[in-house]
């Protein structure tokens, strides 16, 4: 299988919790960098798309000059019926194409806090395998609302959005940050926490670097999530295959 990851920020995103599940698979993953204006990819060159984060606003169209044209590339992908993952900025960009509203957050969200599943949540595909509440990394100040014709799975004390999957094709979307691992909070916590001003749901970096060293792992989380995507659409794909033979 073929990943391709779209980047909106110029940091080295070549070891996250998506590339490691990729690798112990032996999927092959790219990386596009929009924020250094590398060229779009064609359709036909991956199999998943991954729309990640980024320190951008998802409308700020004038201000990223590369924003308008990725915007008409995750529709084209959404027409191809691609399967597509929308990882924060990213699930901002897939609820948009959805017909979803963006807006600023009520409250900015940073650091680790817990995501709890709503009943559709428990029921779904997706958080097979998980607990009903989990901490997981957070870092936003924008938001989105459910878009027509789609399931809201997760929401958490800030934000009222963290997960959701279109109801006819394979579109999900995460609010929060199940790809960083512990070495990337850190990372992050050192080089870019100047907007970590401790508020209600903004710890400052000292928090965060405390709770990320007692944290045993975050890879289990992504672990799950992309087992139950693949697990729902490759069974999904061979039902559509054997009915289209009939």
């Amino acid at each position: 299988m073929r990943i391709q990851l779209l980047e909106h920020d110029p940091e080295d995103f070549s070891s996250t919790n998506i590339s490691f599940w990729a690798s112990e698979k032996g999927y092959q993953v790219s990386h596009t960098y929009l924020c250094n204006n590398e060229k779009l990819p064609s359709l036909d060159s991956f199999d998943w798309l991954m729309i990640m984060g980024g320190s951008q606003h998802a409308w700020d169209e004038r201000g990223n000059s590369w924003l308008r044209e990725e915007k008409a590339f995750l529709n084209k992908a959404m027409t191809a019926n691609k399967i597509i993952v929308g990882v924060c900025f990213g699930a901002q960009l897939l609820a948009e194409a959805l017909g979803g509203r963006l807006f600023t957050n009520r409250h900015k969200e940073i650091g680790w806090h817990v995501v709890s599943l709503n009943t559709e949540g428990r029921k779904s595909f997706l958080f097979q395998n998980l607990p009903q509440s989990f901490a997981t990394f957070h870092w936003h100040s924008d938001h989105f609302s459910l878009p027509p014709g789609c399931t809201a799975l997760a929401n958490s004390k800030a934000t009222e959005n963290q997960a959701f999957v279109c109801n006819d094709r394979p579109l999900i979307g995460f609010q929060f940050h199940p790809e960083y691992t512990r070495d990337m909070v850190r990372y992050y916590a050192r080089e870019h926490s100047q907007e970590w001003l401790s508020d209600q749901f903004v710890f400052d970096k000292y928090e965060v670097l405390t709770r990320t060293d007692e944290l045993p792992d975050t890879y289990w989380l992504m672990e799950t999530l992309l087992n139950n995507i693949e697990r729902k659409f490759t069974a999904d794909s061979l039902i559509r295959r054997c009915v289209n033979k009939v």
